[in-house]
This record gives structure tokens, C-alpha cells and sequence, in this order.
């Protein structure tokens, strides 16, 4: 039976009159096979809600959060083109192996051929891989079902109506029968293809080696051989939950992987990539958790103010010299921090603005620059470009000289009316 909700937003209260106005979202539903059938490129859409990044080769694959992924060149970074559109619903990460797309469609995993960009095609598909998945704004939906987009409606109540007929969960949704179908698709975003295997941001929860996919749900390490990348064939499960916390983030790094989780860091062995083994884990304070590591240390932001209920906002530094035995430590307080990366010895760490530091000695790091943008997110740096999306847009970024870094091109969002 379909759960049903409506997300609430209180705006104000009329003055003197004793009327409350909110805005309050009603689901829009679809089933799963008809959001499967309707997959498809499109042209460029505008850029609203910007998440998780993934690139490889000269091309960025930006997702809008759970409506799809936005295909973006940045052959030249100071003038990025936005190419396309990729409509998946529900959609948070990615992952492209040989021309192939990994995809989460809300608790699916997609394998979608993107060998032509002008045609792409939904190759196979496994459900319900993510049982523990709900929507942004908390909203859960029964496997076979994918909310497709929101209605908004604007309401005014009488102030202390009791009980409120809005504030609370259950109130309905709205099914569209069992066709979807987004914008009609067009054969001009881009021709390129997506060979060999590219790299995700810190954010993810899909990661790629060794002819394996790695993917994390709330409580399980999902391993798939994709020695047929089309088809996907799920090999292992490892129950990563033992009472502390839920996983977040994965992050590989030679013969391992470390997950974040909202209470610690683990990190495992792939040295047989068809079944990953537990090493060891790192427990913190709860707070949500993106980790990444350059083999001698790993880095680990914590932040506050969301459903991990959290109230820490720092950077750590575990030293893992000795895998089975990682150590905190260096702590750095910070605002509100997501997304990390870092090349060589410098390190940038998504903040309320983007910090950017000389971590040759990860114990006594130096801040070099301070970049202000709205609330960066997620980022990759790599061959003297930094890529960052943040609530403002996506941004470019040369750090060829770490501390005079200089942003090189922005792509705004562009709110919905």
C-alpha cells in the first residue's frame, strides 16, 4: 500500500487576521516500469537543485536531486556547456563504467548504455536494491512506486486550528495512472561517449573497481561483478550496521574502501573483490559523515543540522598508518562541512564557503584561501581543476597555484518560478 505524505513549509502568519499561510507538496506517483520505460536523453535543462558530481573524461555528470543528471562539457572549464539531460526520477548517484551508467532510480540500480549521448538506452535494471531509501524531504514511498515530481499548493488556515489539517503526515497523493513521460526527448545534447571508468566526489554512495560496483543502502555493502557492465549480476552483501549507525558515503582507495557512516568510519578490504571483509572501524560522534583518505591519513567531515541529528561540525584526521588501529589525530572546527577533496597536498574541504589548505603536515594544516560561495557541496579536484557544485550553481575552479586558486566559470541556478 502506497505511503502518503505532504511536505509542510510554515511562511507566515497574517498579521491581525489570525490566518496561518503555508505552502505544502503533494507526490506525483508513477509506477517503476513506467519510469523505466520512460528514461531517455533530453535537451539541457536549467540547473535548480544541484547534487553529487561524477566525471570522466572532459564531461561532468551533475545530478539534480531525484530528477536526474545533468551532462555538462567542460573541455574548456572556463566556459562549461551544458549538453543534456538524463530524466531518472528519484536519482541521488551515479557511477559509469565502459559507456555504461549506474544509476539509483529512487530504490533501484540502473545500467543504462550511454555509449551515444544522443540515444541512450536502459540496458538492465536491479530493484529494490535500496529498501531503506526515501526522498529528500524525508517522504518514503513501497518499492514498485516512484514519485515523479511535486505539486505545490499555497493554503491559508484559521491560526491554532486544531487540529491543524496540515501539519501532519498522511494527507494523500496524487497517481497520474501508469504512463510517465518527461519532455519529449531531443537528438542534440552531445555525441561523446563515456569509455573507461571516471571518478565520483566524496558524497557518493556508487563506486567502481576492478570491474566491480560497490554501493552502500542504509546498513549493507553491495558488491556486483560488471565484467558484463550491462548486466550487473549482485555477488556479495555485508551487513556494515553493528550498532553504530547508518552508512552514508564510500570511498576507494587501492585494495579498500572506507564508508562513512552517522557514527564512524569503516573501513574494509577488497583484496578479494567478489567478497569484501571488515578491517576495522573508527567511531565518532554521531553527525553525517563524507570520508576520503590518501593511504597514511583519513579525512572525515562531520556536520550538524540534519537527519543524523548531530551536533559536531569538524574536520578529523585519523591517522591509519596502522590499518587495524586508526587514530585520531588533529580535530579542525568548522561551520557546516560536506564534500572534501584532495590532491597532492592540498586539501579543499566544502565549508560555508570553500576552504582550501596546505596539508603537507595533516596535523598542522595551514589555511591558504577562502573562497565564499552558497554552501558548497560536493567537490572533485584533480590536474589543477576543481569542480564544486554548491546551492548557487557549479562552479570551475584553478588551483595550479594552491594559494591564489581562482574561480574560472560558474553555471547558476535557475530558480523555478
Amino acid at each position: 500500500m502506497l505511503a502518503a505524505i505532504l511536505l509542510l513549509t510554515l511562511k507566515s502568519c497574517i498579521k491581525d487576521s489570525g490566518k496561518m499561510s503555508y505552502t505544502y507538496y503533494t507526490p506525483i506517483v508513477h509506477t517503476s516500469a513506467s519510469v523505466r520505460a520512460s528514461i531517455k536523453n533530453d535537451i539541457a535543462q536549467p540547473i535548480q537543485n544541484p547534487g553529487k558530481i561524477y566525471i570522466i573524461g572532459t564531461t561532468i555528470f551533475l545530478a539534480e536531486k531525484e530528477k536526474g543528471i545533468h551532462i555538462i562539457d567542460y573541455s574548456n572549464p572556463s566556459s562549461p556547456v551544458n549538453k543534456g539531460f538524463i530524466f531518472i526520477p528519484g536519482n541521488e548517484d551515479m557511477a559509469i563504467n565502459n559507456n555504461i551508467l549506474y544509476a539509483d532510480c529512487y530504490t533501484d540500480l540502473m545500467a543504462i548504455d550511454i555509449s551515444n549521448l544522443n540515444h541512450i538506452v536502459l540496458k538492465n535494471y536491479a530493484a529494490n536494491i535500496y529498501p531503506e531509501r526515501s526522498y529528500i524531504n524525508g517522504y518514503s514511498i513501497d518499492s514498485g512506486f516512484v514519485v515523479t515530481d511535486w505539486i505545490k499548493r499555497d493554503t491559508v488556515i484559521n491560526a491554532g486550528t486544531s487540529p491543524n489539517p496540515f501539519n501532519y503526515y498522511g494527507i494523500g497523493y496524487t497517481m497520474l495512472g501508469s504512463a510517465y513521460s518527461p519532455a519529449a526527448a531531443n537528438t542534440s545534447s552531445s555525441g561523446s561517449s563515456a569509455t573507461g571508468t571516471g571518478t565520483s566526489g566524496s558524497m557518493s554512495k556508487l563506486t567502481i573497481l576492478n570491474n566491480h560496483l560497490y554501493t552502500i543502502d542504509s546498513y549493507n555493502l553491495l558488491a556486483f561483478n560488471i565484467s558484463n557492465p550491462a548486466s550487473p549480476a549482485l555477488l556479495n552483501s555485508t551487513n556494515l550496521h553493528l550498532g553504530i549507525g547508518e552508512t552514508e558515503t564510500i570511498y576507494p582507495f587501492q585494495d579498500k574502501l572506507f564508508i562513512g557512516s552517522t557514527t564512524g568510519m569503516f573501513i574494509l578490504s577488497i583484496a578479494n573483490p567478489d567478497n569484501p571483509t571488515l578491517l576495522t572501524t573508527f567511531t565518532h560522534a554521531t553527525a553525517c559523515d563524507p570520508v576520503i583518505t590518501d593511504g597514511k591519513n583519513a579525512y572525515i567531515t562531520l556536520h550538524s543540522g540534519t537527519v543524523c541529528s548531530g551536533i559536531k561540525n569538524e574536520l578529523e584526521i585519523v591517522n591509519i598508518s596502522d590499518i587495524l588501529n586508526p587514530v585520531l589525530s588533529a580535530t579542525y572546527p568548522m561551520t557546516q562541512p560536506y564534500g572534501l577533496s584532495k590532491d597532492s597536498n592540498t586539501l579543499f574541504v566544502c565549508d560555508d564557503v570553500l576552504k582550501i589548505y596546505d596539508a603537507s603536515n595533516a596535523n598542522a594544516l595551514t589555511l591558504l584561501q577562502s573562497i565564499p560561495m552558497n554552501s558548497p557541496y560536493d567537490i572533485i579536484c584533480q590536474n589543477g581543476i576543481a569542480i564544486v557544485t554548491a546551492a548557487d550553481g557549479l562552479y570551475m575552479l584553478n588551483y595550479s597555484n594552491p594559494s591564489e586558486t581562482k574561480i574560472l566559470s560558474k553555471l547558476p541556478v535557475i530558480s523555478s518560478k
